[in-house]
């Protein structure tokens, strides 16, 4: 009986420390993401080119007739609104858009969130897995574990994990990244890019920030950008674009 209460009360005292780690978790998320700020904010209005809705995800939907979609991964502890001004002008050239809110706001917690946006719009017929810094590392995680589902992956300041190692998938891969005198900004980049494809698209930008590849306002350890948030949204634009529709 000693024996059986004791098991009661150390399930009970283990029970009572996952609540409080969760509840922790929630609150450091909550209190530690980049909100997203004005011209994100503004770039969330729906115009006479781009419908945009807020549900399970947030939707940039193109007035005209579609058959390509991007499904973007946040960073990590950024408001997944903050991407708002590069894929809203994405969407302005006729492909889908759709950012997939993550939970704690860390998409490492549901890599496989894609699936369900692919089940969503079944008229879609090439799909785009794209993500900003941890987003990224959780979009190569999709793309190792989903071969099939995606046909293009794009890392915006991004590098697989070394679990997901893309280096002998088919897939077509483009890596854009900011760089300071010609060295890439984020750390451990270019030991870390044969886990990409060989044939990966690497295009560096020069002057560019981690933090502005969004709009969030400064990161802690990042470069201080040399070239302008507008400036860098429309390079990103461009090149997602380019990539594509080559």
């Amino acid at each position: 009986m000693k024996l059986k209460k004791y098991f009661k009360i150390a399930g009970a005292s283990l029970a009572a420390i996952i609540l409080l780690v969760m509840a922790g978790m929630v609150i450091w998320s909550k209190t530690g993401t980049y909100p997203a700020r004005n011209v994100a904010l503004s770039a969330l209005e729906s115009t006479d080119k781009v419908t945009i809705t807020y549900d399970r995800w947030i939707v940039f939907e193109p007035a005209m007739e579609i058959d390509t979609g991007i499904i973007f991964y946040p960073g990590g502890l950024v408001e997944p609104s903050a991407y708002a001004p590069v894929l809203h002008a994405i969407a302005e050239e006729g492909v889908l858009v759709v950012i997939t809110p993550m939970p704690l706001n860390l998409a490492i917690f549901n890599a496989g969130a894609a699936n369900a946006v692919i089940d969503a719009y079944p008229q879609i017929t090439t799909w785009v897995i794209a993500g900003h810094s941890l987003g990224g590392a959780a979009a190569a995680i999709y793309a190792e574990n989903n071969p099939a589902a995606v046909d293009f992956i794009a890392l915006w300041d991004s590098y697989p994990p070394g679990s997901s190692d893309l280096s002998d998938n088919d897939i077509a891969a483009l890596s854009i990244y900011g760089t300071t005198q010609d060295v890439p900004n984020t750390d451990n980049f270019d030991q870390n890019r044969p886990l990409l494809p060989a044939d990966t698209l690497f295009v560096a930008i020069e002057g560019a920030s981690h933090a502005q590849f969004g709009d969030y306002g400064p990161q802690k350890g990042d470069v201080v950008p040399s070239i302008s948030l507008a400036e860098q949204h429309q390079r990103v634009a461009e090149i997602m674009l380019e990539f594509i529709n080559p």
